[in-house]
C-alpha cells in the first residue's frame, strides 16, 4: 500500500532549505545524494574519530545599515543539527499555561509548525489583549542569538530531557564550530536553531514570581499585560534581572508601553494598506515555510493566486506608493510580496529598491522570477555586482539570480567575474558562484584551481559539487586527488563521484 513517506530529518532539512539565510546548493546536493555517508561521518566524529570543523562567519543584512552575524554550517554540521533536533523534537513541548505562553517553533502532528502562522497568532493575541487590559509592556532581548552562552544551552538541553549521548554531542558541536568561544555559538536562520532559541527563553513566562495576568512571547519578543500597572512594572524589572543572570539585557529602543508593535494596532494605517497587509500575511502563511516556492500543493497555489488578485483601488494605492520619491522599507517589502502578478508595473523601481534595501535581496531574487525581460534582470544584477557598496548577502543572492535566470544571458560572463572578484566577496558568496554546475565562462578552470590546491574549505567543496555536470571520467580523475586533503574532502569526493 503506497502512501506519503514518513517525515524525517532529511525532509526537515530539505523543507527548511529555501528559507535559510545562505542556502548553498553544495549542502543540499550532498545531503540529498549522500545522506548515509554524511551520517557515517557524523557518527565517526561523535565517537571520537574526528571533530566538527570550525565554521565560517557570514553576515546577512538585517536592515539597510545593520548586519546579522552567523555561521554558515558545512554539510556535516548542518545535517547534524537538523537530525539532532528532529530526534529531540518531543522535548519542545507546548506551553503549560495558556495565560503565560510562547508561540511557535516546535513540531505538531509530526510536522514543524509554520513560523509565519505562529507569528500571526502571536500578533493577533497581542493586539486583542491590548484592547482588554489596561496596561502592558512590550520588549525584546538585545542581540539575543549572539548573546547565547554555550554552557547555558547545554544545561537547558539536558534539563529539557535530552539523553546524555545527545547532550554530549551537542556540547562538542557548539564548542568546536565556534573554536572554543562560549558566546555567539548558535547559528541564525535555521528552523532547528529557532526551536532552540524559542524554547530556551521559556523561563521568562514560567517564572514563579510573575504577577501579570497575561504573558505572550514569540522568541525574544515579549508582552506583559495586566489591569494593574505595578504588576507589569515589577515583572519587567524582575525579568531583566533573570535575563542578566544569563548575560542578557533588554533592548531599550524596542521597549514600549503605548502601542503594541503589530499591524492591527497601527490606527494610522488606512484601510487599503490594511487590506494589502492582510493579503501579504495570507501569501506568507500559506506555505509551511514563508518563501518556499517549490511546493506542489494545488490548493495553496490557488490560495496565493487569489491573494495576489489585487483590486483596481489596491493597484492604484500601490502605484501611489511607488511614485513617492523615497519609498519606505516596509512599503518596498510589501510591494515585492503582493505585486508578483504585476511585475511589469514595478520593474522600473526594482533597481532603487535593490540598492537601498540590501536586506531585501532575497525578496528581489524571488520577485525577478516574474520578470520576463532577461536583459533587464542582467542589467540589474551587473549594476549591483559592480557596485563597491554591495554586501556579502546581496552578492550571494545575485549569485542565485545568475544561476537561475541569467546563465544564457550575454552578460553572464561579466556578472560571474564581477561577483567572484568583488571587493566584498567572501568564501560564502564565492562558493555560490563555484557551485553553479555549468562548464561555460571559465567556470571549469576556476574550479580546477581550487580542486588542485590541496585545500579543504568552502571554495574547494563548492568547486567539487559544481563539477558534477562534467564528463564523469574527467571529473572523478580530478576528485581522486582532491579527496586526499581531508576527511571532508573525501566525503564530498565519494558523494560527487557516485553521481551519474
Amino acid at each position: 500500500m503506497s502512501g506519503t513517506p514518513a517525515y524525517s530529518a532529511k525532509q526537515f532539512y530539505l523543507d527548511d532549505y529555501a528559507r535559510t539565510l545562505f542556502p548553498l546548493n553544495t549542502n543540499k546536493f550532498l545531503i540529498q545524494n549522500g545522506e548515509d555517508r554524511v551520517r557515517q561521518r557524523i557518527d565517526q566524529i561523535l565517537s571520537g574519530q574526528g571533530n566538527f570543523l570550525p565554521q565560517v562567519r557570514a553576515y546577512a543584512a538585517k536592515d539597510a545599515l545593520h548586519l546579522r552575524r552567523t555561521f554558515k554550517l558545512d554539510p556535516v554540521c548542518e545535517f547534524y543539527l537538523y537530525d539532532l533536533i528532529y530526534r529531540s523534537r518531543n522535548i519542545f513541548r507546548r506551553p503549560h499555561n495558556k495565560n503565560k505562553s510562547h508561540y511557535g517553533y516546535r513540531f505538531e502532528d509530526g510536522l514543524p509548525i509554520p513560523a509565519s502562522r505562529s507569528y500571526r497568532d502571536f500578533k493577533s493575541d497581542v493586539f486583542s489583549n491590548s484592547l482588554f487590559m489596561e496596561h502592558f509592556i512590550g520588549f525584546d532581548v538585545a542581540s539575543y542569538f549572539n548573546s547565547l552562552y554555550h554552557h547555558d544551552l547545554i544545561e537547558w538541553f539536558s534539563a529539557r530531557g535530552a539523553n546524555q549521548q545527545d547532550t554530549e554531542g551537542f556540547d562538542k558541536f557548539l564548542r568546536e564550530i565556534a573554536s572554543g568561544r562560549s558566546l555567539d555559538c548558535l547559528p541564525h536562520g535555521l528552523y532547528p536553531t529557532k526551536m532552540i532559541g524559542n524554547d530556551f527563553l521559556r523561563f521568562i513566562e514560567e517564572a514563579h514570581f510573575l504577577k501579570s495576568s497575561l504573558v505572550c512571547r514569540f522568541m525574544d519578543d515579549v508582552y506583559l499585560f495586566s489591569d494593574n500597572k505595578s504588576d507589569v512594572t515589577s515583572d519587567f524589572l524582575a525579568i531583566q534581572r533573570i535575563l542578566g543572570q544569563k548575560s542578557m539585557s533588554v533592548n531599550p529602543g524596542k521597549t514600549g508601553t503605548v502601542t503594541p508593535r503589530t499591524n492591527e494596532a497601527n490606527n494610522g494605517i488606512d484601510d487599503l494598506k490594511k487590506k494589502l497587509l492582510a493579503r501579504r500575511r495570507r501569501i506568507v502563511t500559506t506555505s509551511l515555510y514563508d518563501d518556499d516556492d517549490e511546493g506542489d500543493n494545488d490548493d495553496a497555489e490557488m490560495f496565493i493566486d487569489v491573494a495576489l488578485n489585487l483590486s483596481t483601488a489596491e493597484l492604484k494605492y500601490v502605484h501611489g506608493l511607488l511614485s513617492q520619491h523615497n519609498i519606505e522599507e516596509d512599503d518596498a517589502e510589501l510591494i515585492l510580496t503582493v505585486m508578483r502578478n504585476h511585475a511589469e508595473d514595478v520593474k522600473t523601481y526594482i533597481p532603487d529598491i535593490a540598492t537601498r534595501f540590501p536586506h531585501l535581496a532575497k525578496n528581489v531574487h524571488h520577485f525577478c522570477a516574474q520578470i520576463a525581460d532577461v536583459g533587464f534582470i542582467a542589467d540589474l544584477v551587473h549594476s549591483l555586482a559592480t557596485n563597491p557598496a554591495t554586501q556579502e548577502y546581496q552578492l550571494f543572492w545575485l549569485g542565485m539570480m545568475l544561476e537561475e535566470y541569467l546563465m544564457s544571458s550575454h552578460r553572464a560572463a561579466a556578472i560571474l567575474t564581477a561577483l567572484y572578484h568583488h571587493q566584498n566577496a567572501t568564501p560564502i558568496s564565492r562558493a555560490k558562484v563555484l557551485e553553479i554546475s555549468d562548464q561555460r565562462y571559465g567556470l571549469n578552470e576556476l574550479r580546477e584551481g581550487h580542486l588542485a590546491s590541496g585545500h579543504s574549505d568552502w571554495l574547494s567543496w563548492a568547486a567539487a559539487v559544481g563539477s558534477r555536470s562534467m564528463d564523469r571520467a574527467a571529473r572523478n580523475y580530478r576528485l581522486a586527488y582532491f579527496k586526499h586533503a581531508s576527511p571532508m574532502n573525501e566525503l564530498i569526493s565519494d558523494i560527487v563521484s557516485s553521481h551519474p
